[in-house]
C-alpha cells in the first residue's frame, strides 16, 4: 500500500469513519472534530482522492451519512496501525502540543499512545522534542508529568503563544486570503472575517506592520475568540499607563468591529494584549528617519547599542558602515524590533544554504552576540542572526556605492569599432556601475602600449593575451553581452568585492597549514569533544585561555559551524597570542548538523589579524569547495597539496 498524504484532521476523520459499522452523519462528525459540515465534505473529497491508490473510498448517502468501503478492511486497518502510515513525527509533535494547549485535564500517556498509534519510546522521544521547542525556549512553559499523565501549566498567555506558533508555521502566504487552515480549531469563515476587520482598520488608521506580525495579529484574535468561547481568558493585569492615542484608537475600532460581528464583549485584559502586540509591531515612517531625527524616535540605549556594534565591525574587520544613513536606520529599526517581546521573524527557507550564500556577512553579523547579551539580555538565535546577515549584505552593497575609490578598475579591450565598445561600456556600467570604474576603452592592437599596472580587470572580446601583469584579471566576453556574460562578470565582481574585505592579509591557508597542529585518522567523536580536544592544542601552548573553548561551544549550540559538507572550519575571535591552525582528519565521515564531515580545521587569531578569518572562510568554503575530495581519507601531504592549489 502506498503512503497516503493527509492532514492530521483528515486522518482523525478517516479514523472516526473507519471505526463505524454503519453510516455516520456529517453533522455528527463535524461536532466531534469541532468544524463545520462543509469542512467535513471538503475533507472527504481529499481523503477519497488519496485513497484511490489502495482501492478504498468513503461513500456518501443522503440522509444517512458516510461509510468507508474497503475490499480488504482488516489489511487496511493493520497497515493504518502498524506502519505509522498516517502520522509523521512532525505531525505527532504538533498534535501532542495542540492537545496539551487545549486540554483542561492531564493527558493520559497510554491514551496518547493508542490515539497516535505509537509506542511508549516514540512518545517519549516526541515529548523530549516538544520540551526543547517550548520549555527551553520562548514561551518557556512548564510541562508537568505526574502518574503517567502530561499537562501544560495553566498559563493562558503561554498556551496561546504556542497555539499561535503552531498555526503560523502552516500559514501559506501564497494561498487565497493568505491563510492555510490545517487544524480543526480554526474555522475558515471566522478567520476570513477577522482578516477583513484588521485589514480594513489598519488601512483606515494608516497603520503599517510587517506580514509576519499581521499573521500573528489575526491568529491572536481568532485564538482569543475561541478560547473565550470555551471559558479561557487571560489573567487580569494592570492596564498599560500612558497609552499611545493612535494605537489605542486602532485597537478600539478593531474590537468594536469584532464585538459587533461576533455579538460578544471582550474584557480589558484581552484588549490590552492586542494593544501591546500593535505597539511592538508598528513600523515607523521611514520618511521621518534620518541621522538628524534618530534621537526623536529611538532611545539612547538603542542608539548606543547600534553605535557599539558598528564600531566593533570597524575595529575587527576595518569596514566603516557608520556613514551609510540608509543602513544605519534599517539596522537600528531591526535592533528595536528584536528588543520587543514576542517579535516574529518569518522563516527564510534553508538556513544552511543561506549561510553559504552569506559567508562573510554571517561572521560580521555574529559579532553582535556579546552586544546583544549586554543590551537585549540574550544571544540572538540562528533566524535573528541570518536576518542581520541579510542586512549586512545590503550594507556591503551600499559600501561600494558610497566608496567609488574602491571600485574595480576596469579596461574594455574590444576588436569592434568605437560605438560597439561604447555600448559594451554602457551595458556593463548599467549592471555593475556600483562596482566597476571603467578607465579605458582599447582597441586590441593598443594592448601592448597600455600600462595595466593600475588595472584590476580587463573585459576582452578576443582570445589573445592582453597583459602579463599578474595582478590584472582577464575575462573574455562576447561582443553582444549575452546573459552568460553578465553571470560571469557578476561572479567575478562578487568574489573581488568580498576579497576586498581582507585584501591586506598577507597570510593564507596554504602558508599557515604547514605549521599547524595535525591529528590524523582519529576515531569518531561527538561534536563538543572534538572542539574541546582540538582547542587543547592552543591552550597547552598558552595561545588562548579556556574562554576560547567556551566561546566555540556556545556558538555551536546556537549557530552551528556545520552548515556545509566536506571540510569543517572551527574558530573563535577570542584574542590569541598568535594566529594558529589545528587540523584533524577523521577515519570515517561524521554528521555535523546533517553535514558529512571528514576534515576539520580550527583557527585562533591574534588581535590584529581578525580579518584573516574572512580570507580563510573564502579559501576553505569557496576556493576549495570540493565535496568529492573530502569523502575519502586524506593524509597531511595530500591536504597540503590540495589547499596550496587554486580550484
Amino acid at each position: 500500500m502506498e503512503t497516503i498524504t493527509l492532514s492530521l484532521r483528515q486522518r482523525k476523520l478517516l479514523n472516526l469513519i473507519q471505526n463505524q459499522t454503519s453510516h455516520v452523519t456529517g453533522k455528527a462528525l463535524a461536532k466531534q472534530l469541532g468544524v463545520s459540515p462543509r469542512t467535513i465534505r471538503s475533507d472527504i473529497v481529499e481523503i477519497n482522492h488519496a485513497l484511490t491508490t489502495c482501492g478504498a473510498r468513503i461513500s456518501a448517502e443522503r440522509s444517512k451519512g458516510y461509510l468507508l468501503e474497503c475490499p480488504d478492511l482488516p489489511s487496511f486497518l493493520e497497515q493504518f496501525k502498524t506502519d505509522d502510515l498516517f502520522l509523521t513525527r512532525e505531525d505527532r509533535i504538533r498534535y501532542l502540543t495542540f492537545q496539551l494547549c487545549l486540554s483542561d485535564v492531564p493527558l493520559d500517556q497510554y491514551d496518547l499512545e493508542d490515539e497516535m498509534y505509537v509506542s511508549k519510546t516514540t512518545l517519549s522521544n516526541d515529548i523530549a522534542t516538544l520540551k526543547r521547542l517550548y520549555m527551553l525556549s520562548d514561551p518557556y512553559i512548564k510541562l508537568n508529568h505526574v502518574d503517567d499523565t502530561w499537562e501544560f501549566e495553566p498559563d493562558e498567555s503561554k498556551r496561546r503563544a504556542i497555539l499561535n506558533r503552531l498555526f503560523q508555521s502552516d500559514w501559506d502566504y501564497n494561498a487565497t486570503g493568505n491563510a492555510y487552515y490545517s487544524y480543526q480549531f480554526l474555522d475558515a469563515e471566522i478567520m476570513d472575517l477577522i482578516m477583513q476587520i484588521t485589514a480594513r482598520q489598519l488601512y483606515h488608521h494608516h497603520f503599517q506592520i510587517e506580514d509576519a506580525n499581521l499573521v500573528t495579529l489575526n491568529l491572536s484574535l481568532a485564538i482569543m475568540y475561541y478560547r473565550m468561547l470555551s471559558g479561557h481568558v487571560l489573567a487580569e493585569v494592570p492596564s498599560p499607563a500612558d497609552k499611545d492615542d493612535t494605537i489605542s484608537s486602532l485597537c478600539k475600532d478593531i474590537f468594536d468591529s469584532m464585538e459587533e460581528a461576533f455579538s460578544c464583549v471582550f474584557p480589558d485584559q484581552e484588549k490590552d494584549a492586542i494593544y501591546q502586540h500593535l505597539c511592538n509591531s508598528h513600523l515607523l515612517n521611514a520618511e521621518e528617519l534620518t541621522f538628524h531625527t534618530i534621537t526623536s524616535h529611538f532611545d539612547s540605549l538603542l542608539i548606543e547599542m547600534t553605535d557599539c556594534y558598528l564600531k566593533l565591525i570597524d575595529s575587527m574587520f576595518h569596514i566603516d558602515f557608520s556613514t551609510d544613513e540608509d543602513f544605519y536606520i534599517t539596522l537600528i529599526q531591526y535592533l528595536r524590533y528584536l528588543r520587543m517581546p514576542g517579535h516574529i521573524l518569518n522563516a527564510q527557507g534553508n538556513a544552511n544554504l543561506l549561510r553559504r550564500n552569506l559567508l562573510m556577512e554571517s561572521e560580521i553579523a555574529y559579532l553582535i552576540q556579546p552586544i546583544a547579551l549586554k543590551y537585549l539580555g540574550y544571544y540572538l538565535d540562528e533566524t535573528e542572526l541570518l536576518y542581520l546577515a541579510l542586512c549586512i549584505s545590503g550594507a556591503i552593497e551600499g559600501y561600494w556605492a558610497n566608496h567609488p575609490e574602491n571600485r574595480i578598475r576596469t579596461v574594455i579591450c574590444c576588436h569592434l569599432n568605437l560605438t560597439a565598445i561604447w555600448a559594451i561600456k554602457q551595458k556593463t556600467l548599467g549592471a555593475f556601475g556600483n562596482y566597476l570604474n571603467i578607465t579605458a576603452l582599447l582597441p586590441v592592437n593598443a594592448r601592448s602600449a597600455h600600462n595595466f599596472r593600475n588595472t584590476d580587470l580587463v573585459l576582452t572580446t578576443v582570445k589573445k593575451q592582453i597583459t602579463d601583469n599578474p595582478a590584472t584579471q582577464v575575462l573574455r566576453i562576447s561582443p553582444d553581452m549575452l546573459p552568460e556574460d553578465y553571470i560571469r562578470i557578476q561572479k567575478l565582481v562578487s568574489d573581488t568585492c568580498l576579497k576586498f574585505l581582507f585584501k591586506n592579509q598577507a597570510q593564507s591557508l596554504s602558508s599557515l597549514l604547514p605549521d599547524a597542529y595535525w591529528h590524523e585518522n582519529i576515531s569518531e567523536a561527538s561534536q563538543f569533544s572534538i572542539i574541546e580536544s582540538m582547542s587543547d592544542d592552543f591552550i597547552q601552548e598558552g595561545l588562548v585561555s579556556q574562554k576560547f573553548t567556551e566561546d566555540m561551544l556556545r556558538r555551536e549550540s546556537t549557530y552551528t559551524y556545520g552548515f556545509q559538507p566536506g571540510a569543517l572550519f572551527l574558530y573563535s575571535l577570542v584574542p590569541a597570542k598568535k594566529t594558529q591552525l589545528s587540523v584533524a582528519t577523521l577515519r570515517h565521515q561524521i554528521l555535523w548538523n546533517s553535514s558529512k564531515i571528514r576534515v576539520i580545521i580550527m583557527a585562533c587569531f591574534a588581535p590584529s589579524e581578525e580579518p584573516l578569518l574572512l580570507k580563510l572562510l573564502q579559501e576553505i568554503y569557496v576556493d576549495h569547495d570540493n565535496l568529492d575530495y573530502f569523502r575519502k581519507e586524506r593524509t597531511r601531504a595530500e591536504l597540503l597539496e590540495f589547499f596550496s592549489k587554486k580550484h
